[in-house]
């Protein structure tokens, strides 16, 4: 998974100061302050509260136990690897983050989140793209792209409270196909040589 993070002006999500969520499990009550879903699954939980409850839904969810956030009840998604945060502050609130690790043993399936107000879903497929894909793309088709995407449906935006993410399909070679039809066709400005697409490899450049 590719998280951008916020810089020092920004804040989750698109309100300038997001609700918390309230999050339960086993009796233990705790907020989320950002969270992204594909449907029942987790995909990104920011967690906050007494360690205690922290630290209990936190294994819960670990132990693959459902949990409730909000309206949502949720789980990790199974035989997937998750990586985890955990930050004591001061106070004596606890703040841990569980977040997928994008190895689903699907390589054609990939999750791209960010807490930037200024990114759009177009910006997140072609950070995507440039971070899985193999097949040489440029920032100026960046439009084309999306738009290709979601009329093929390669592309879902996720359940998601803080922050904005989706999870995109890829295709390569399909990907490759379309790009060197449009390019014939004049619908994309022609940066590379259109042999460099078919076939590629995983070392193909960016632009």
């Amino acid at each position: 998974m590719h998280v951008h993070p916020r810089s020092n002006s920004d804040s989750l999500g698109k309100a300038p100061h997001s609700a918390l969520t309230p999050i339960e499990a086993e009796g233990f009550h705790a907020f989320a302050d950002a969270f992204a879903l594909d449907g029942q699954w987790v995909i990104f939980l920011s967690i906050a509260g007494h360690k205690d409850a922290v630290k209990a839904i936190r294994a819960t969810l670990l132990t693959n136990h459902w949990v409730n956030v909000g309206i949502h009840e949720v789980c990790l998604l199974p035989s997937t690897k998750y990586g985890t945060s955990v930050k004591a502050l001061p106070s004596g609130i606890v703040h841990t983050a569980i977040f997928i690790k994008n190895d689903l043993g699907q390589a054609e399936t990939h999750y791209t989140l960010t807490a930037r107000q200024d990114f759009t879903e177009a910006d997140l497929y072609f950070t995507a793209l440039i971070k899985h894909s193999a097949v040489p793309v440029h920032s100026g088709w960046k439009t084309w792209l999306h738009k290709r995407a979601v009329q093929g449906n390669e592309v879902e935006t996720l359940t998601a409270h803080g922050i904005h993410g989706i999870k995109i399909s890829l295709d390569d070679t399909s990907l490759a196909e379309d790009i060197a039809t449009a390019l014939k066709k004049g619908k994309l400005k022609t940066v590379f040589d259109n042999a460099s697409l078919l076939p590629f490899s995983k070392k193909s450049s960016r632009i």
